[in-house]
């Protein structure tokens, strides 16, 4: 199969993934609607990361016994990043520039990432939520919480990144 027909179906793999989770997200396939499906995306994806933030203020909120006050602040503390990062990815608008055939393949495959780490997350709290009276269990998934919102973070960046070049 040549190198191009598996580039192509790669990239409508990532498109379909993506699309799982933006309602209307093409996968910057028209050049004349890239900006709409950036705005989708960004819409999308700072909902989702807001509704995980809920969550985890959610889990926060119930009463737990005196020794989990430092897991709380830092339960908090990842529930005011993923409100950030909501915040933030709304805010970035690239009005100056149109979206370049370059751009896209990169952007297209961060969003990919970013929807996957969202899943993830979703998944992760959904653990919190369960094990939150497990001192163990608790500790490892909020480490692994602080790292995914790291992560996020990172892929976030990234995007803004290269749109803006």
């Amino acid at each position: 199969m040549p190198r191009t027909r598996q580039g192509k179906v790669a990239t409508l793999d990532a498109t379909y993934d993506v699309a799982r989770h933006v309602p209307g997200y093409r996968g910057y396939q028209e050049p004349s609607l890239r900006r709409e499906d950036d705005r989708r995306f960004r819409s999308s994806v700072a909902e989702l990361l807001n509704g995980e933030a809920h969550r985890l203020e959610r889990i926060e909120s119930k009463q737990f016994r005196d020794d989990f006050s430092d897991l709380l602040e830092e339960l908090d503390g990842d529930a005011r990043k993923l409100e950030f990062l909501a915040e933030s990815i709304v805010l970035v608008e690239h009005v100056q520039r149109a979206f370049g055939d370059d751009v896209i393949e990169a952007v297209g495959r961060l969003d990919r990432d970013i929807v996957e780490r969202i899943e993830r997350l979703h998944c992760l709290v959904h653990e919190l939520e369960k094990a939150y009276e497990h001192d163990e269990q608790f500790e490892m998934n909020l480490a692994e919480l602080r790292e995914l919102t790291e992560a996020i973070a990172d892929l976030v960046e990234q995007r803004n990144v290269a749109l803006t070049r």
